[in-house]
């Protein structure tokens, strides 16, 4: 081969290549998935690892994710929007009706003996009527998924729903202390429970 072509096929390939990096570099112009008048994932009241969500028309839940539970709970002003953003953080706007910023977190209960767990957030994922949390809950060599999910509407007051997978037989999940006092708990049946003790679907009503 002689060094013109040499050259030449070199200089296609260093095209090709500043041609590749340049479109790997070009921003995204997709838009993130959710709707951010439902759901909005910057930190919000300057809480890192948080998320708000929307609920009904005027009703908004910030969930501090490193701990798998709601930190507050607000309702935006009639006619005005519930969050108002400044740089990537976003600000509660509105009457706060629930409110958490303790270090409570979800405790198992098992042989007569209550320990804390380790938490590890999964993931969001919207379905046509609720969004869905997830978290990775360990205690020693036990694995459990926990689910919430955040209906978009909610008949009465502020709702949630909660589920836990692969509960370790004859224990518990504890609620936090704090979210005992500022919700009810229910079975799947509409029975007040004060734990979660299988897979079924339990569902958590604002007091």
């Amino acid at each position: 081969m002689n060094s013109t072509l040499q050259y030449g096929l070199l200089s296609i390939l260093l095209c090709v290549a500043c041609r590749s990096i340049a479109h790997a570099e070009e921003p995204s112009s997709r838009e993130l998935p959710f709707d951010r008048q439902r759901i909005n994932r910057y930190s919000l009241d300057h809480l890192p690892r948080s998320i708000s969500i929307r609920q009904g028309e005027d009703v908004w839940l910030g969930y501090d994710l490193q701990q798998a539970k709601p930190y507050k709970v607000w309702r935006a002003p009639e006619g005005e929007e519930g969050l108002k953003q400044s740089g990537f953080v976003m600000r509660s706007v509105g009457v706060t009706t629930f409110e958490d910023k303790s270090d409570d977190t979800w405790k198992l209960r098992r042989g007569g003996e209550t320990t804390s767990i380790s938490v590890r957030y999964l993931g969001c994922s919207e379905r046509a009527s609720h969004f869905e949390l997830r978290w990775e809950i360990t205690h020693d060599a036990d694995v459990m998924t926990l689910r919430e999910r955040v209906p978009l509407m909610a008949e009465i007051s502020v709702t949630r729903e909660i589920q836990v997978e692969a509960l370790p037989a004859g224990s518990q999940l504890l609620l936090p202390l704090s979210a005992k006092q500022g919700w009810n708990l229910m079975n799947a049946a509409g029975t007040p429970v004060a734990s979660l003790t299988d897979a079924q679907w339990y569902r958590l009503t604002s007091r």
